[in-house]
């Protein structure tokens, strides 16, 4: 669906600057200077989609006087602007001509699974799942959450399937999961009703572990379910209360996020928290950084606190 959704919305940019082409052309501008104001429109179209969330997180963090150093700050928002630039125009609108088939990788090491946050598709870990083969790990799989508008529950149910779909095709009982934002509340919610057998390590990249203040500027009824301690959020924390899985985890989360706020909500009590600081939310799955500390992890898995 998203896919869907993001080219039709190129299509119709593109369908603007014919016009726009057409049109100024007739008014005798030459060619070049039609050249500089599509760049120009086409620049300020994307860098509002980051603007947004980083001007949202960036009021909460004066408020609160938690304002990060200029340089810090900008750093996040070239981060983010980046990922979004080739995720929202390439990856996630033409997924499989960008990652093409599962797996990538090793294929007789430990099975990873990637699985991507709110309003994405498979397409987010274009690089991410690269670089991970490119260290002679894997085999790498994906999973694209559905449906985008529904519930985490509902999104548990596809992960579950995909989960068991890498176990018979690999033969592996147990699988490594990485997850971004969202997607990290979709594993422990899976790990909280059907335990965590299944599952060797996880680690969660920016996920809004204790919810998000900013969830409000959500549209669809998972971006409710992860308001900020929201109801979902404190049944699902009782249940691993009652029920302690065991998985190492590692939580690495931004001090720049610009989608959950506050930043301390992607900390989990029984996980090793890693904080990070110049790079955005999205930015996260794209920083050779982040994709660094997350292969060493991997190649040893930190013991639980």
């Amino acid at each position: 669906m998203l896919q869907v959704l993001i080219r039709a919305m190129l299509l119709i940019e593109a369908t603007f600057y014919f016009w726009l082409v057409v049109r100024l052309r007739r008014n005798g501008v030459e060619p070049v200077m039609i050249a500089a104001i599509i760049v120009a429109i086409a620049s300020c179209w994307r860098l509002s989609h980051s603007m947004a969330s980083w001007l949202v997180a960036a009021t909460l963090r004066w408020r609160d006087g938690r304002s990060l150093p200029i340089g810090n700050s900008l750093a996040g928002l070239m981060s983010e602007l980046r990922a979004w630039l080739v995720s929202y125009n390439w990856s996630q609108a033409f997924p499989q001509q960008a990652l093409g088939d599962d797996p990538i990788g090793k294929s007789d090491g430990t099975p990873i699974l990637l699985v991507h946050g709110f309003f994405s598709n498979r397409g987010m870990w274009v690089r991410f799942r690269k670089r991970l083969a490119d260290a002679g790990l894997g085999p790498v799989y994906t999973v694209t959450l559905e449906p985008m508008t529904g519930t985490i529950d509902q999104m548990v149910e596809v992960f579950a399937a995909r989960l068991a779909e890498v176990q018979r095709e690999t033969g592996a009982e147990k699988i490594i999961v990485v997850a971004h934002s969202m997607g990290g509340l979709v594993t422990r919610a899976h790990m909280a009703q059907a335990g965590a057998g299944s599952i060797r390590q996880f680690i969660t990249l920016g996920s809004p572990h204790h919810g998000t203040q900013l969830a409000g500027l959500g549209l669809f009824k998972c971006a409710t379910q992860m308001r900020h301690e929201s109801p979902w959020i404190e049944t699902l924390a009782d249940m691993e209360e009652a029920s302690p899985h065991g998985v190492p985890t590692l939580s690495i989360y931004t001090l720049n996020d610009d989608l959950v706020y506050p930043p301390e909500s992607a900390e989990l009590a029984w996980a090793e928290n890693v904080p990070v600081s110049g790079i955005g939310h999205v930015g996260l799955m794209f920083s050779e950084v982040v994709t660094q500390r997350v292969i060493a992890a991997i190649r040893k898995p930190a013991l639980l606190p």
